[in-house]
């Protein structure tokens, strides 16, 4: 064992095998290990060299693993799984007191963030520690103690609580919607500048779905504001630049001090909803615990109100 150094291949030798392997594409490893293909291509030929056998078979816009690569991938994915769990145990035993929450933009910066404070006022000893990413996360591989996911039907190996659903109507900020005469049809708002959202939305969040769900034909939306990121969304509608499809729960707090107000009596478009997750694998600590019940109560009294 005080030789071991010198009889394993170069541990990052046996991670990019390991990323190349499970995806069976070089390019694929390489944009996952944030480095080159050629550099994926180099390790992969510098471990077959140590090894003294082909892992991989490359064949014409393909690769396949050999029966030594196939045998290799198992031992090392699970080697590397094993200290995974051991290094992630270590950390959660070592940080009975740190939380490691993940959510999206819209919700850590219009939800999270801004009601946080409530509960560090409870629990001051309590350190978080926040990973935004508008991707679902891994939560096992990045640490993370609890997510709130939007949309999430099922999800392998994780526990999922319901939070609440998402409701979407045409809002305007107060001073905006104060200058327009009372509208009484959806099609009015035709006249109005709208702000769209464009990206890989679904597509209730647009202004053609809800005009068609309300029963108004159009066939060319009027000019407006189009943005790319929800946060953009409701940003240019807090600064009275037009109408947005927006609603609870994340923009709760602008309807509720009236920032932001219904501008049509009109039925809301039923979104997905948000769920509180947890991995199944590991018993949540205290903490997680704790923070778990604070998030569920908040939305329970949201309901309540």
């Amino acid at each position: 064992m005080q030789r071991l150094r010198f009889k394993l291949p170069p541990p990052n030798y046996l991670i990019t095998f390991e990323a190349a392997a499970r995806h069976l594409s070089f390019t694929r490893a390489a944009e996952e290990l944030n480095v080159t293909r050629v550099a994926v291509s180099q390790q992969i030929k510098a471990l077959e060299s140590y090894l003294g056998v082909l892992l991989f078979l490359r064949l014409h816009r393909t690769l396949r693993l050999t029966r030594a690569g196939e045998r290799y991938f198992e031992t090392v994915s699970f080697a590397l799984e094993r200290i995974l769990k051991g290094t992630n145990e270590i950390r959660r035993e070592d940080s009975k007191n740190t939380i490691t929450i993940t959510s999206s933009a819209g919700f850590s910066s219009l939800w999270l963030l801004p009601k946080i404070g409530q509960f560090r006022q409870e629990h001051p000893e309590i350190e978080m520690r926040f990973l935004v990413s508008d991707t679902d996360l891994n939560l096992t591989n990045e640490g993370v103690d609890v997510a709130i996911r939007y949309g999430a039907v099922e999800a392998v190996g994780l526990d999922l609580t319901f939070l609440v659903q998402e409701y979407i109507f045409p809002t305007a900020a107060k001073v905006f919607a104060e200058k327009l005469p009372p509208i009484n049809h959806p099609a009015e708002l035709l006249a109005l500048p709208l702000i769209h959202l464009e990206g890989k939305y679904d597509i209730q969040t647009t202004w053609l779905h809800w005009f068609k769900e309300q029963g108004v034909k159009v066939d060319k939306l009027p000019r407006g504001i189009t943005v790319n990121t929800y946060n953009n969304v409701v940003q240019t509608a807090l600064d009275g630049q037009g109408v947005a499809l927006i609603g609870p729960p994340l923009m709760q707090r602008y309807l509720n001090d009236g920032s932001l107000v219904r501008i049509i009596d009109a039925p809301p478009i039923k979104r997905r909803a948000f769920f509180l997750a947890v991995p199944k694998e590991h018993e949540p600590s205290h903490a997680t615990k704790l923070f778990n019940a604070w998030i569920i109560e908040q939305f329970s009294k949201q309901e309540c109100q």
